[in-house]
C-alpha cells in the first residue's frame, strides 16, 4: 500500500479534527439525556455516535503522530467526513428532527458538525495532497 510522509497541515488538521470529535463523543456520552431532550434527537443515536466518534478521535490522534500513513486510510477518513456532513444534512432535510421548538436549536446542532467535518475534509485533502509522496517533485534544473 501507497503511504505518504505527513505534512504540517494533514497533521495538524488530524489533531483538530480528533479535539473537535472527541469533544463531540463526550458531549454525545455524558450530555445524552439532555441532547436528547432539547433536541429532540435518538438518545441512542447519540450514545452510539458518541461512542464511534470516541474511537475516531482516538485513531485520529495517532495518526496525527505517525511518520507514515496509508494513502487509502486518509482517504476513507475523508469520505467519511463528507459521509457524515450529509448525514447531518439528511437528519436536518428529512425531518428526523423532532417537531416544535426543538427542530431549530436541533437544525443548528446537525448543522455546524456538517460544516465542521466538511472543513476537516478539506483540510485534509489538501493536507494530503502536500504531503511527501503525492505530489510530483519538480524537475531539476541546471
Amino acid at each position: 500500500m501507497k503511504t505518504v510522509h505527513p505534512s504540517r497541515l494533514l497533521r495538524n488538521a488530524l489533531l483538530a479534527d480528533a479535539v473537535a470529535s472527541g469533544a463531540v463523543a463526550l458531549l454525545h456520552l455524558l450530555l445524552n439525556r439532555m441532547l436528547s431532550e432539547r433536541l429532540g434527537l435518538d438518545s441512542r443515536l447519540l450514545l452510539y455516535t458518541g461512542m464511534f466518534l470516541l474511537g475516531y478521535a482516538n485513531l485520529l490522534l495517532v495518526l496525527a503522530y505517525t511518520d507514515r500513513i496509508w494513502v487509502s486510510l486518509l482517504r476513507v477518513i475523508i469520505a467519511g467526513n463528507a459521509a457524515w456532513a450529509a448525514g447531518c444534512l439528511l437528519l436536518i432535510v428529512e425531518g428526523v428532527l423532532a417537531q416544535g421548538a426543538a427542530a431549530p436549536l436541533a437544525a443548528a446542532f446537525l448543522g455546524m458538525q456538517a460544516l465542521a467535518v466538511l472543513a476537516f475534509a478539506g483540510l485534509e485533502y489538501a493536507g494530503l495532497r502536500a504531503s511527501s509522496g503525492m505530489r510530483p517533485r519538480a524537475a531539476l534544473r541546471a
